[in-house]
C-alpha cells in the first residue's frame, strides 16, 4: 500500500511539473553569435516564437512585462501566435509592449493558418497523414490585422531593407509558412544582393538546408518546440525527431540557424519538461574591420 501511494504522489507530482510549474516558468536565454564579416556595431535581436495563446496567461503577461523593459535592436517573430481566436486579443495586447529600435518582423506559422486535432502529432507519426483543417479566413485576417496595427512589419515571402547607423543596411526575408506549404524561396530572396547582413525568419527550420545557398548569414525559426520533453544525456524523445528533424539550434549548413524552443505549446498537450518556455535575446557581432 505504501509502494503505491509513493508511486500515486510521485504521478501527481509530476503531472503537477510537467502541466502547472514549467510551462508557465519563462526564462531569457542569451546567446552571442561571432560572424565572419565586418560589422560597425553589433546588433540585439530578441527572438520569440510559438505563444500558441488561446486565452489570456498571467505567468505569459508578466514575462511580456520584463521582456518589454529590453533595449533592443529588433524583435523577430517566428509565427504559431494563436491556438484559437480568443487569443489574437492577447497576443497583440502583449507585443505592443515591445519597443525595439529598429522595428518589429513577423511570419506566421501552420497554427496561425490551421487548427489541429489533440491526436494529430500521434497520427502523424503512424500514417504521415493528418487532416488539415483551414481557420476561417475571417480569423486569419483578424490576426493579420492586429499584428499589422500593433506595428509589427509581417512578411510573407518578402524581404526588406532596414538602415542601421553609418550607412549600413541589413535584409530581412520572411517565409511564409514552410508547414503548410506557403513558403516561396524564390519569390523571398528575390533581389537581395544589397545589405551587410542577410537574415531571415520561417515559421520551422525545415527550409535550413535550402538556406545554405541563399546566402544568409542567420536564420530564426520556431516549431519545434525543443521536443517539449527532454531527458537527461539523451535530450528530444527520439520520435519527436521523426516529426522534426531539426531540432534545436544548428550551424551545420554554414550559418548560424536559431531555433527557438518557444513560449507555449498547443493545447491541451501544454507540458514541458527539462524544456523550460524561452525568449532568445541574441547579440550579433562582426569581426573587426580591415584597415
Amino acid at each position: 500500500m505504501v509502494y503505491f501511494f509513493s508511486l500515486l504522489l510521485l504521478a501527481l507530482g509530476g503531472w503537477v511539473w510537467t502541466y502547472g510549474v514549467e510551462p508557465n516558468w519563462f526564462r531569457l536565454r542569451r546567446q552571442t553569435l561571432r560572424l565572419k564579416k565586418p560589422l560597425r556595431e553589433p546588433l540585439t535581436i530578441l527572438h520569440l516564437s510559438d505563444l500558441h495563446l488561446s486565452k489570456e496567461r498571467f505567468f505569459l503577461k508578466r514575462f511580456f512585462d520584463r521582456l518589454a523593459t529590453l533595449e533592443v535592436d529588433f524583435v523577430f517573430l517566428t509565427g504559431d501566435f494563436i491556438d484559437h481566436s480568443r487569443g489574437i486579443e492577447p497576443c497583440v495586447n502583449h507585443l505592443k509592449k515591445l519597443r525595439p529600435k529598429r522595428g518589429v518582423y513577423a511570419v506566421l506559422g501552420n497554427h496561425d493558418y490551421q487548427s489541429y486535432s489533440s491526436f494529430d502529432s500521434l497520427k502523424w507519426v503512424f500514417t504521415r497523414t493528418v487532416k488539415l483543417t483551414p481557420r476561417p479566413e475571417s480569423e486569419v485576417a483578424q490576426l493579420k490585422r492586429g499584428l499589422r496595427e500593433a506595428g509589427i512589419h509581417l512578411l510573407s515571402n518578402e524581404s526588406i531593407s532596414v538602415p542601421l547607423r553609418g550607412g549600413e543596411e541589413i535584409v530581412v526575408v520572411g517565409i511564409d509558412d514552410p508547414i503548410t506549404g506557403r513558403a516561396d524561396l524564390n519569390v523571398a530572396f528575390r533581389g537581395i544582393e544589397n545589405g551587410v547582413l542577410h537574415l531571415a525568419l520561417s515559421h520551422s527550420p525545415r527550409p535550413f538546408p535550402v538556406l545554405a545557398n541563399k546566402g544568409i548569414d542567420v536564420a530564426f525559426s520556431g516549431h519545434t518546440h525543443g521536443g517539449q520533453v527532454r531527458l537527461p544525456r539523451i535530450g528530444p524523445l527520439p520520435f519527436i525527431r521523426v516529426i522534426n528533424p531539426i531540432i534545436d539550434s544548428t550551424d551545420r549548413f554554414g550559418f548560424f540557424g536559431i531555433v527557438s524552443r518557444g513560449m507555449g505549446a498547443k493545447a491541451p498537450e501544454h507540458f514541458r519538461f527539462l524544456c523550460r518556455p524561452e525568449a532568445l535575446l541574441i547579440r550579433i557581432e562582426g569581426s573587426p574591420a580591415r584597415p
